[in-house]
C-alpha cells in the first residue's frame, strides 16, 4: 500500500479578524486559536480552527515510528486496505496479523490494530485492537478486552507500551476467546436489542436484522451480521465509530 496519499501537507498558521477597508483598520490577530490547513494536490483547504494549545500530529509523525515498532517485534504482519482510509480532517490505518488469529469453528479470525489520528479534533490519537474475519472481511474491535491506547493533540504520544501488550499477547488472546465461546452461547433478549437499537439506531439496526426483534440468534451470530453489515454497506469513516459503538455493546 502506498502511503503517501496519508503525507499529505499540514500546517498551522496564524488567524486574525478582518477589518473593513473603510475604517482604515488594521487586522486584528486573534491569538488564543489558529488555523489548520492542508494541501493536497497543489489545493489549500483549512481543515479546522484548533486553540493554541492544540498539539499537529501529522500523520507521517505516527505512522513511521509506528510501522518500525511493529518491525522491531518480529512479527508478521502487513497494511490491510479493508478499513484504511484516509482524509484531509482525519485517517484510520489497518494493520494485520496473519498468523494471530482466534478461531470460531467457522473462520480463521486474524488480530488487526487500527491507528486513528484527526485533524480537526473530531477525536484523538488512537490504537485498538481488533480483527478481520477472513471468510468475510467484516472487521470488528476489542478494545475492552485487549486495551487501547489512546492520546489527546494537547499531550504527546508513545508507542512503547506496544511492546508490553504483545508480551502479554497470549493471555489477552485467551480472553478474547472466552469473551467469543460466551457470546456463542448466550441468546440474545430484548435488554439488549435496546441497547443495540440505541448505539446504532433504531433503522440501521432493522436492516441489519431484517426485523425490529431478534430473539433466536446467539449474540455472536448477531455481531457477525452487524459487522459484515458495517464492513460491506457502511462507507470507510462511518465504519470506524460505529464498530466501536459496537463492541462496547458486545463487551469486546
Amino acid at each position: 500500500m502506498n502511503l503517501q496519499s496519508y503525507y499529505f501537507d499540514v500546517e498551522e498558521r496564524e488567524i486574525a479578524l478582518l477589518s473593513s477597508i473603510r475604517t482604515g483598520k488594521e487586522d486584528l490577530p486573534i491569538d488564543n486559536y489558529k488555523a489548520i490547513v492542508s494541501t493536497i494536490n497543489g489545493t489549500e483547504k483549512v481543515v479546522s480552527i484548533a486553540k493554541k494549545t492544540y498539539k499537529l500530529v501529522r500523520n507521517k509523525e505516527l505512522i513511521e515510528p509506528f510501522l518500525e515498532h511493529l518491525t522491531s517485534l518480529n512479527e508478521t504482519w502487513e497494511i490491510d486496505t479493508s478499513h484504511s482510509f484516509c482524509m484531509p480532517n482525519r485517517m484510520r490505518l489497518q494493520i494485520t496479523f496473519p498468523e494471530i488469529k482466534l478461531r470460531d469453528g467457522v473462520s480463521d479470525i486474524p488480530l488487526s490494530l487500527y491507528l486513528h489520528n484527526s485533524y480537526d479534533q473530531s477525536e484523538g490519537i488512537r490504537l485498538f485492537w481488533g480483527a478481520i474475519r477472513s471468510v468475510c472481511s467484516n472487521g470488528m474491535i476489542f478494545g475492552d478486552v485487549m486495551g487501547s491506547l489512546y492520546a489527546r493533540h494537547t499531550a504527546g504520544f508513545s508507542f512503547d507500551n506496544l511492546e508490553k501488550q504483545f508480551q502479554n499477547m497470549s493471555s489477552k488472546i485467551e480472553q478474547v476467546q472466552a469473551r467469543i465461546n460466551y457470546l456463542k452461547s448466550t441468546g440474545l433478549n430484548n435488554s439488549f436489542m435496546d441497547k443495540l437499537q440505541e448505539a446504532l439506531g433504531k433503522r440501521r439496526l432493522e436492516e441489519i436484522t431484517k426485523t425490529d426483534r431478534v430473539l433466536h440468534k446467539s449474540q455472536w451470530d448477531l455481531l457477525n451480521d452487524i459487522t459484515y453489515f458495517i464492513s460491506h454497506e457502511e462507507e470507510k469513516p462511518q465504519r470506524a465509530d460505529l464498530q466501536m459503538k459496537t463492541s462496547k455493546v458486545f463487551q469486546l
